[in-house]
């Protein structure tokens, strides 16, 4: 039994969630039944089966079940190639799909599988237009002055009738307080400290944090404008981001907390003092280069990854010092180091434990290539049988149109998803053949071992980027501490005390 509303839909609320499962557990019942829920809160629209965990759970274990039970066919998806997928599975393992008024026997029926593509086309193209209908009507809304953006902003709430923005006078205080202190030459990190250290919180009632004076200083929000991004959703580099089309900027929309004037002040000197700070400040170290622990060191205080920055002169590497917040509103304080003095211990480690650690990694490559290899295979096959019935059905279109069970439109329409489903389907396959060629030509565990036998302190500098992206293989985390008494901390940098103090590190493999 699968279970999915829509959190893009306002009208769709748990209370839905609850009648759909007790219309299918009746339903079950009457028939005589077993089953197991899959129930899901999240968009039917999305293009990636990963972002959609009970689903994938569902076609994961589809054959520990006879069928698959829905409301409808579009509470599956709303995507078409998630919608072929299930199709897909539903035929390899000869399931069907059972909804209240309908069997889809998508295995054995042609006219089903008809039935089941043409419905898979109707939800996506009424997704796209909802999804279109709700991103006019907020800019229609953000053009006329109201508040669309969810939850207010910290100071502000927002009035049910009017839809605009209110002053909420306590919270207001504090953000008169913050701009205040920005405007005295203080940063983000001393207003923060300071609001905690006086007793002021957040919006969720818990100790201010870096990002959030940030985010409160740069928000035009509070000198009575309203801003809206229409943004468009893009995939690069794997990675889906949002790309600003349109940035619609209304004026004086609801009462400003503070003046205008003063806010593009004191913005227009955070601006200035970011660009001066890339000169005379040290640099992050992603900025600067790729160290050898890069993205690997965590704190073992509180968890949180740790920084590293390089001097201006660009010949040491520094751990900064945590100063992430704890529950209580106070500095981790783990303290940092020079970096030199970390990676030289963990090359010492790897030097000492190498043998063992190249037989796990060798015991575990021989396993997960050889589990991979067979997937990789399986996956090849799928997706050629799936090109060739995809050819096949772009062929029988016409057959369809003459009919009269499809309009030109709509044959033009299901050709131009056909042909877009079967570009996508040579990419994966030609991605797949890749990558079983490359797993027959290298092995990460051969990789790993030539680097590990050439990895020592005088190749760090030229090699830095291989050495870290080859750990990386091995290493999952490494966690750093050094939390100094009291006493010892308070001492000069240059006392042998503290520049001696040492540090642990506890290594979690793979």
């Amino acid at each position: 039994m699968y279970l999915r509303i829509s959190q893009d839909k306002k009208l769709e609320n748990f209370e839905t969630l609850v009648n759909h499962r007790t219309l299918l557990e009746s339903f079950a019942c009457k028939n005589g039944f077993t089953f197991e829920t899959y129930e899901e809160v999240l968009s039917g629209g999305s293009s990636e089966l990963g972002k959609r965990p009970q689903l994938q759970r569902l076609l994961n274990e589809i054959e520990t079940f006879d069928a698959i039970l829905v409301v409808e066919l579009s509470r599956l998806s709303r995507n078409g190639l998630i919608s072929e997928t299930v199709l897909q599975y539903c035929k390899d393992y000869d399931k069907p799909i059972i909804t209240p008024e309908k069997v889809y026997d998508l295995a054995n029926n042609d006219h089903d599988v008809l039935t089941f593509r043409f419905g898979a086309l109707i939800a996506s193209q009424e997704h796209a237009l909802i999804g279109k209908r709700s991103k006019n009507n907020k800019i229609q809304m953000a053009r006329a002055g109201l508040y669309i953006s969810g939850s207010p902003p910290f100071g502000y709430v927002r009035n049910p009738k009017t839809k605009k923005l209110e002053i909420k006078e306590e919270e207001a205080e504090t953000i008169r307080y913050i701009f205040t202190l920005h405007s005295q030459g203080l940063g983000s990190f001393k207003i923060r400290d300071i609001l905690n250290a006086e007793g002021y919180k957040s919006a969720t009632g818990k100790y201010f944090n870096l990002s959030s004076i940030k985010r409160i200083i740069k928000n035009p929000v509070y000198k009575g404008w309203t801003v809206f991004h229409d943004r468009k959703k893009v995939k690069k580099n794997g990675k889906f981001i949002y790309e600003t089309l349109e940035k619609i900027v209304c004026k004086e929309t609801h009462p400003a907390i503070i003046e205008e004037e003063i806010w593009d002040e004191i913005n227009k000197d955070r601006n200035e003092r970011a660009i001066k700070s890339t000169f005379f400040r040290e640099k992050p170290a992603n900025k600067m280069g790729v160290t050898l622990l890069k993205d690997l060191l965590y704190c073992s205080l509180c968890g949180k990854k740790m920084t590293t920055q390089k001097s201006n002169n660009g010949n040491m590497y520094t751990l900064k010092k945590c100063e992430y917040l704890n529950e209580k509103g106070k500095k981790c304080g783990n303290a940092g180091i020079k970096l030199e003095y970390v990676e030289k211990h963990v090359i010492l480690h790897l030097q000492t434990f190498k043998e063992e650690i190249m037989e796990a990694i060798k015991a575990l490559d021989e396993k997960k290539f050889a589990t991979n290899d067979k997937d990789c295979i399986h996956r090849l096959n799928r997706i050629e049988n799936k090109i060739k019935e995809v050819k096949d059905e772009k062929k029988n279109l016409i057959d369809l149109a003459v009919a009269g069970i499809f309009t030109h439109k709509e044959v033009r329409e299901k050709k131009q998803e056909l042909e877009d489903l079967l570009l996508y389907l040579q990419r994966e396959h030609k991605n797949l053949k890749d990558e079983i060629n490359d797993k027959k030509a290298k092995t990460s565990d051969a990789q790993i071992c030539g680097v590990l036998s050439k990895m020592s302190l005088s190749n760090i500098k030229d090699h830095s980027d291989l050495l870290n992206e080859t750990l990386k293989l091995v290493i999952k985390k490494i966690y750093y501490s050094r939390k100094m008494p009291t006493d010892v901390s308070n001492k000069s940098t240059r006392n042998p005390e503290r520049r001696n103090y040492p540090f642990q590190l506890v290594i979690e493999y793979y």
